[in-house]
């Protein structure tokens, strides 16, 4: 019975600390370790083990080159650094090297017109010309472009193609350059905005745009300002800020060949941020926490709204994120990206608050399929085809250069 009543007190305590942060404590009320009870409750040494033995076996190893780290209810599990920030010059990844997270970038795009309709500023279902009256295309709104739906014509396709007839690529270019090009061209839409899903990098770089017009300020500024300082991600930006960055990682392929940076390399929206584990974590907590986005905010966000993807029944999209509702109820969200070698996953179980993320600046598929280990975590999982994770329509880069 004593044994019962001290259970009680722990777990009360737990709760309170959880929960009411900032509620008085008296002077001399017992000092309860919600870490060390939380991590007796996830097993989480057992988990250790078994993770260092996992990822030994899988990524440990020449072949592989990033930084992945682990975590469940807001403890880390794993977290390891492994390979070449710059291969070169034989410097080795550390907790400072930002990597190119590619597609996973598309969340932060996401996140900053969430932010901008939480303050009022617009609305999901206005018409994008509202805000961009050069916009070449009726019928699309804010909320198309962030579900992929507004039927956009691919602009690395339309750049490229533009540049290649010319001769030359431009010794400038940027976000702006691209939205230009596509008012000139004025590529037909693939097909009439709302009929289905049709992932589109075009339609985050508008958004970035929006954000740009809508705020006065220039797209990396707004996310450094309103997410990366608030959040203290300090080795998180968007590569276009033209600041110098000393731990900024190079891309590679699979061969350790470099990737060369090129125009494309200069839109927003779509990818273009850099960051480290650690940093994604802080923002996987703030999301989870409401630092920033409002519980009502992220709920719309994590809402499937393709009708036409539910056949598929393994994933849909929301805003920024693709979302797994499993047959239990329970419910995931990730995204994958791919951009100049740098692939990356980010996967976030929703009710079992598993995170795992994984950055990696040497081309590897093979980091896109996490079910083993959602499973070794006791997370739900489903059996899915063998494409269902990889990342083939995530910023497929349409210029390769070998250094």
């Amino acid at each position: 019975m004593r044994n019962f009543f001290i259970l009680i007190a722990v777990l009360s305590a737990a709760l309170f600390t959880a929960c009411a942060d900032d509620a008085p404590v008296a002077d001399d009320a017992p000092v309860v370790d919600s870490t060390s009870f939380i991590r007796k409750q996830i097993d989480a040494d057992r988990k250790e083990l078994m993770l260092d033995t996992f990822i030994k076996a899988r990524f440990d190893n020449d072949q592989f080159s990033g930084s992945v780290l682990i975590a469940q209810r807001g403890i880390t599990l794993y977290k390891k650094n492994i390979g070449w920030e710059d291969k070169l010059h034989r410097i080795r990844l550390t907790d400072s090297s930002s990597i190119q997270l590619a597609s996973v970038s598309k969340q932060f795009t996401a996140a900053a017109i969430m932010l901008l309709q939480q303050r009022g500023v617009l609305r999901y279902q206005d018409p994008v010309k509202k805000y961009l009256p050069s916009f070449p295309y009726d019928g699309v709104t804010v909320h198309h472009l962030l579900t992929h739906r507004g039927g956009l014509d691919r602009y690395t396709n339309v750049c490229d193609n533009y540049y290649r007839q010319v001769g030359e690529e431009p010794e400038r270019f940027s976000t702006d350059s691209a939205l230009e090009i596509l008012q000139l061209k004025c590529p037909r839409p693939a097909r009439r905005p709302d009929t289905k899903f049709d992932y589109s990098n075009t339609g985050y770089a508008y958004l970035a745009k929006i954000v740009e017009t809508l705020t006065d300020t220039a797209f990396a500024e707004f996310m450094r300002v309103n997410f990366f300082i608030p959040l203290e991600m300090n080795h998180t930006y968007v590569g276009t800020d033209g600041k110098p960055h000393k731990h900024q990682a190079k891309g590679y392929y699979k061969n350790w060949n470099g990737w060369q940076d090129n125009f494309l390399d200069s839109v927003n929206g779509d990818k273009g941020v850099y960051s480290t584990v650690d940093d994604m974590f802080k923002w996987d907590r703030a999301l989870c926490n409401g630092t920033i986005l409002s519980k009502k905010t992220m709920d719309q966000a994590y809402t499937p709204y393709s009708a036409d993807l539910k056949g598929k029944r393994y994933w849909n999209y929301g805003y920024g994120w693709r979302i797994i509702n499993f047959d239990n109820g329970k419910k995931a969200v990730f995204h994958n990206g791919w951009w100049h070698g740098f692939t990356s996953a980010f996967y976030r179980d929703l009710s079992d608050d598993i995170t795992i993320i994984i950055l990696c600046n040497k081309y590897n598929k093979g980091i896109y399929n996490t079910r083993a280990i959602v499973k070794l975590l006791g997370g739900t999982v489903i059996d899915l085809p063998e494409d269902a994770e990889e990342g083939g329509e995530d910023s497929t880069p349409a210029t390769r250069k070998k250094k």
